[in-house]
């Protein structure tokens, strides 16, 4: 892709998702447009990806807008198709079977698995990562299997934390399976940031690039109390 260098954002989520940090954490990052985002989540979620391309839906990337979930889905064919993974889009570009059958296999399809072996509701999905505007995400949710999903993106959350968006996301973290990683991600994080609860984040870590408009205060102390319940 010609890119010799990363910017700060996509070294610091290298480091806690391929590096050091090996994903333990879920991440919140807050970073302006231009920044460099998109790739800052691809490039990881491709790299842990890349030795398993078994044809399950092992991430998801929602996304607003459809003009932003093109965009994204670009920066993911460019990286993921090389390795053999398949990339998916869920944006309203077409009929609702029509792009159903572009994410899993419907009944009859002749390249299909044997039907017999087949949910009513689960089907084989035909995409490893998925990215989705949320009202087509919720037209399609009850025909995806979501049990092997891995890492969920909210990209541009900004705009999730202020709109009901047909209550998406309740839905998702309803058919996922515990240790779900989650990446969350903001151009601007500056009102109702308690609403990040309905994520149920694990362990958080707050990543940062540019000026922030609040900040912590300089002598902020953190404790953490470890207790046996038996």
């Amino acid at each position: 892709m010609g890119i010799s260098k990363l910017f700060p954002v996509q070294v610091a989520l290298w480091q806690e998702t391929v590096g050091p940090g090996d994903f333990e954490r879920d991440l919140c990052i807050n970073s302006p447009t231009g920044s460099g985002k998109t790739l800052a989540y691809a490039l990881p979620i491709v790299q842990n990806l890349s030795t398993d391309t078994g044809g399950r839906l092992r991430a998801l990337v929602v996304v607003p807008t459809r003009d932003l979930a093109l965009q994204v889905k670009r920066v993911f064919d460019a990286l993921a198709s090389p390795l053999g993974l398949r990339i998916g889009l869920a944006a309203g570009q077409s009929s609702l079977r029509h792009e159903l059958s572009s994410l899993i296999y419907l009944p009859g399809e002749d390249d299909g698995p044997d039907p017999g072996f087949l949910s009513p509701l689960w089907f084989q999905s035909k995409v490893d990562i998925l990215v989705a505007t949320p009202g087509r995400l919720v037209d399609h949710v009850n025909k995806l299997s979501l049990k092997h999903l891995r890492y969920l993106v909210v990209d541009e959350a900004d705009r999730f934390l202020h709109e009901d968006y047909q209550s998406w996301l309740p839905t998702v973290i309803k058919l996922t399976q515990f240790g779900l990683a989650k990446i969350v991600l903001f151009a601007m994080l500056t009102r109702g940031p308690g609403r990040l609860a309905q994520l149920i984040l694990h362990y958080l870590l707050f990543l940062s690039a540019g000026k922030m408009r609040y900040r912590l205060p300089e002598y902020l102390e953190c404790y953490k109390l470890v207790y046996d319940i038996a």
